[in-house]
C-alpha cells in the first residue's frame, strides 16, 4: 500500500530517515498496533478536533488518553472529535483510523503532549489503516516545528476527565446507583436455577407483566398461528429456554433511562440488539447438532453485548453524550477507539462491571466483553465469538454500531460453519424484520 502522495512528499523534504512497517489493518488504530507486534507506549497517533472554523490536530502517545477538557481549557474554545466529513476534507487520501501526526504537511495547528518529545524512537500512522511509519525521536520532532509540545494534554489510558476510570467503577459497583435489577428478572433468576420448574410456573411469572406477555404472545403466533396463553406459547412454539432468556433481557433493559436519539440511543440501541440475538441464535441452529451450544444463551448474549452503552448513558450522562456524537460523526471508525479518544472508559468494561454486579453467568459476561475481539478463545468464548460473527454480518446491512470487518476463516472452521450458511442464516433473520422491529420499537419506548 502507497501513503498519501502529501505525506510522502513532505516526509521526502525533511531529509529525516523513515522505515514503513506493513501489518494487518484492524478496525482502529490500536488493534492494528497490536497485528503488527508495536507496543502501545512506542506509537504516536493524532486526533483532529474542530470547534466552529477552528481545526487543530491533538498528537499524543497510543497507550495514552486524550483530556478534551483539558485542550479546551488552554484554547478557550470548545473542541470535539471531528467527523469523517471534515477528515477527507482536510487530511485526502488518510484513513480516519489512521491519520498521520504531521500537522505541518496539511497545513493544520497542532498540540503535541509533552511526554512525546522523550522518546528515542517513534511509530506513527501513514494514513494507511495497518501501515506504519518508524522514526527517530529527534527526526520526529524535527516534523512538529510549529507544534505547541509545552503541555500535558493525556492520562494513563485508566483515568479520563470527569469521573475516573476507578471512580466509574466504584459508582457502578454502588447499590444505591446501580440500575436495581427488575424484580421480574430476579423471578426469571429463581426458575432457571430450579431444575424442576415447568412452563405454567413461568407463565405466571411472565404474566405479571402485561407488555411482555403481548410481545412474547405476537412472536410465538408469528410461527405457528393463533397462541392464546403465555403457557400455550412456551410448551408449544418457543420453549423454557427461550422465554427465559428473552423475559430476562427485556426486563433488564427497563432498568435504565436513556436519550433515545443518536446512534448510540434507544431507538439503534434496541434494533441492533433484538437483531443481534436473533442471528447469534440463527447461527447457533446452524450449528452441527452434536457441537451446538445452548440456542438460548446464545440469544441472550446477543441482546446483552452492549449493555455497557444502556450503562454509561444512564450514569454518566455527559460522556454518553460526548460520545453518542463523535460515533454520529465517524460511522466508519471503531466505537472502541472513539471511547478511548472521548471518555476513556470502554462500553465492554462497563458492561463487564455490570455483569458482574448482576452476577451474570460467565459465558454472557465473556460475550460483553469480548465481542469485538475474533481471536478470543477458551472455555467460555463460544458466544463472545457468535456475537462478533452476528456484528459482522448485520454491518453489512446498516445495523449495529460496528466497523465493518472480514470474518476470519479460523472464526468459521470452529463452528463448522460455511459462508453459505452464514448467508442463509442471515437471510432468515432479515425476513422476519418486522416481528423484530415491533420488539425493538416496544423496548425503546
Amino acid at each position: 500500500m502507497k501513503i498519501p502522495s502529501t505525506l510522502k512528499t513532505f516526509l521526502a523534504k525533511s531529509h529525516g530517515h523513515f522505515k514503513g512497517r506493513q501489518s494487518t489493518a484492524g478496525d482502529s488504530f490500536e488493534s492494528s498496533l497490536g497485528l503488527a507486534g508495536i507496543a502501545p507506549h512506542k506509537a504516536v497517533k493524532s486526533v483532529l478536533l474542530k470547534s466552529g472554523k477552528a481545526y487543530l490536530m491533538a498528537i499524543v502517545r497510543a497507550d495514552q488518553v486524550l483530556q478534551l477538557e483539558t485542550v479546551n481549557r488552554l484554547f478557550q474554545r470548545d473542541f470535539e472529535v471531528c467527523s469523517e466529513a471534515d477528515v477527507w476534507r482536510l487530511m485526502p487520501q488518510c484513513a480516519p483510523q489512521a491519520l498521520p501526526p504531521v500537522p505541518a504537511a496539511y497545513e493544520l495547528r497542532a498540540i503535541m503532549d509533552k511526554s512525546i518529545t522523550g522518546m528515542e524512537k517513534v511509530y506513527f500512522a501513514s494514513g494507511v489503516s495497518g501501515l506504519f511509519i518508524s522514526a527517530s525521536g529527534a527526526d520526529f520532532a524535527r516534523l512538529q516545528h510549529d507544534t505547541w509540545k509545552s503541555h500535558t494534554i493525556t492520562s494513563a489510558a485508566a483515568q479520563l476527565d470527569g469521573p475516573t476510570r476507578d471512580s466509574m467503577r466504584r459508582q457502578v459497583q454502588k447499590v444505591s446507583d446501580l440500575p436495581a435489577m427488575p424484580g421480574l428478572a430476579a423471578e426469571l433468576i429463581r426458575i432457571r436455577n430450579n431444575p424442576y420448574a415447568h412452563a405454567s410456573e413461568l407463565a405466571a411469572v411472565i404474566e405479571q407483566d402485561p407488555s411482555l406477555s403481548a410481545q412474547l404472545l405476537r412472536y410465538a403466533s408469528a410461527y405457528q398461528g393463533d397462541i392464546d396463553s403465555v403457557e400455550q406459547a412456551i410448551v408449544r412454539v418457543l420453549g423454557m429456554d427461550f422465554v427465559l432468556d428473552v423475559a430476562f433481557g427485556l426486563s433488564l433493559g427497563r432498568a435504565f433511562n436513556n436519550p433515545k436519539e443518536g446512534p448510540l440511543g434507544l431507538d439503534n440501541f434496541w434494533r441492533h440488539s433484538v437483531y443481534c440475538a436473533a442471528l447469534t441464535q440463527e447461527l447457533c441452529h446452524a450449528i452441527e447438532f452434536t457441537r451446538r451450544p445452548p440456542a438460548g444463551m446464545a440469544y441472550l448474549a446477543g441482546l446483552l453485548h452492549n449493555f455497557g452503552i444502556l450503562l454509561l448513558g444512564h450514569l454518566f450522562p455527559a460522556q454518553f453524550e460526548r460520545l453518542n456524537k463523535a460515533v454520529a460523526a465517524n460511522p466508519s471508525r471503531s466505537i472502541i477507539e472513539l471511547e478511548r479518544e472521548t471518555i476513556g472508559v470502554s462500553h465492554t468494561e462497563l458492561g463487564l462491571w455490570l455483569m458482574d454486579a448482576w452476577d451474570m453467568p460467565r459465558e454472557i459476561a465473556e460475550a460483553v466483553t469480548e465481542h469485538h475481539n475474533p481471536a478470543h478463545s477458551g472455555d467460555f468464548s463460544t458466544y463472545a465469538n457468535l456475537v462478533y460473527i452476528a456484528n459482522a454480518l448485520l454491518k453489512r446491512h446498516a445495523i449495529g454500531d460496528g466497523v465493518e470487518v472480514t470474518i476470519p476463516q479460523s472464526l468459521l472452521d470452529r463452528f463448522g460453519l460455511s459462508a453459505e450458511q452464514l448467508e442463509a442464516a442471515l437471510g432468515s433473520v432479515l425476513q422476519g424484520h418486522a416481528e423484530l422491529d415491533f420488539m425493538a420499537a416496544k423496548m425503546a419506548a
